[in-house]
């Protein structure tokens, strides 16, 4: 198990916050999240390998960046 920061700069809207939330409940892999310093980064404790959390990590991106979430 290992602690990642996840980016979260792109959740702006009720709906992405919403999304966000849901996509970490709904991983099997995220144990917990929690905020730390900074505003636009969580951390992220994640039981699976590096690799894994960036696949991951993209994945929820992307789905904004489709416009999945307007």
């Amino acid at each position: 198990m290992s602690i990642y920061e996840l980016e979260i700069g792109w959740v702006r809207t009720a709906n992405e916050r919403s999304y966000l939330h849901w996509e970490l409940l709904a991983c099997d892999e995220v144990v917990g999240a929690f905020h730390g310093a900074r505003d636009d980064v969580l951390a992220v404790l994640f039981t699976g390998d590096r690799d894994r959390f960036d696949t991951w990590a993209r994945s929820l991106a992307s789905v904004k960046s489709k416009g999945a979430l307007q």
